[in-house]
């Protein structure tokens, strides 16, 4: 599914978006079950199918690709990294280890691999997070916040160091907070956010459900953050093309980077 010029336009604009109800009840069901039953990833059983789900493929392809990369039998992009979260009400943000603090993946519009860009009328996303949303959100009580147009920011954060991915110290830290962005969604949707955007979680206040979701990490094939210790097992045990998200990072050599194998798995 392509993306639309309403997406292109309010990602550009914002730096997320937002796609409700893109499961429907029988899908969801299995995929709880799998996360309330243990499993930490997405890597295996049905979870694995969210990793290159329709519904975003379109999108990742257009935000981390370029049409001379995307081809029939591989992606034009990469997952690196996954885990899943289940937040009873009352968790609290005291349980991760950044307590809950607004952060980036690198200091505001430094120059990187990971960095939000545009250029020649394409969007440049560098490191990519889906969150797949199995329960019901309600703005305002726990789900991912992000503050709108800050993946453009081209000043620092007004904290003591300037190389620090987040806002801590800053003077004006209660502003951002105040100014960041949540949504609403029923269970089945998924947000699509660049890691350059100023993001947080928050205390899950719901006490209606759980949060139980997913969070995917993507970039593109010539570029990588996370290590995704991944084995080759594993791999193997997904569909072909599936495989070609986990390949290793390179472009430049014969007949290009189209093919998963043992000597070309990402580590």
């Amino acid at each position: 599914m392509a993306m639309t010029d309403e997406q292109r336009f309010f990602y550009d604009l914002r730096g997320w978006i937002l796609l409700p109800a893109v499961l429907t009840a029988d899908e969801i069901e299995p995929l709880k079950a799998e996360v309330y039953g243990g499993a930490r990833q997405s890597y295996e059983g049905k979870l694995q199918e969210l990793l290159d789900h329709p519904a975003i493929v379109g999108v990742l392809s257009e935000i981390l690709s370029e049409d001379p990369f995307i081809h029939d039998d591989c992606y034009g992009f990469r997952c690196e990294g996954s885990f899943t979260t289940v937040r009873p009400p009352g968790w609290d943000t005291s349980e991760r280890g950044d307590n809950g603090l607004p952060h980036v993946v690198r200091p505001p519009q430094q120059a990187n691999a990971m960095r939000y860009q545009v250029a020649g009328g394409r969007i440049f996303s560098g490191l990519t997070r889906v969150v797949w949303e199995l329960e019901e959100v309600k703005d305002g009580q726990g789900c991912t916040t992000f503050l709108s147009g800050s993946h453009k920011a081209h000043f620092g954060y007004g904290g003591p160091n300037k190389w620090a991915p987040n806002i801590g110290g800053s003077l004006w830290e209660q502003q951002m907070r105040d100014m960041m962005d949540g949504y609403s969604c029923p269970a089945g949707s998924a947000a699509i956010f660049t890691e350059s955007l100023i993001h947080a979680a928050n205390d899950w206040m719901n006490p209606d459900n759980p949060r139980c979701a997913v969070f995917n990490a993507y970039n593109s094939v010539w570029s990588q953050w996370h290590r995704t210790n991944l084995s080759h097992e594993t791999i193997m045990s997904m569909p072909e093309k599936r495989r070609t998200l986990f390949r290793g990072t390179w472009q430049l050599g014969a007949g290009g980077n189209r093919e998963y194998g043992e000597d070309n798995r990402a580590l």
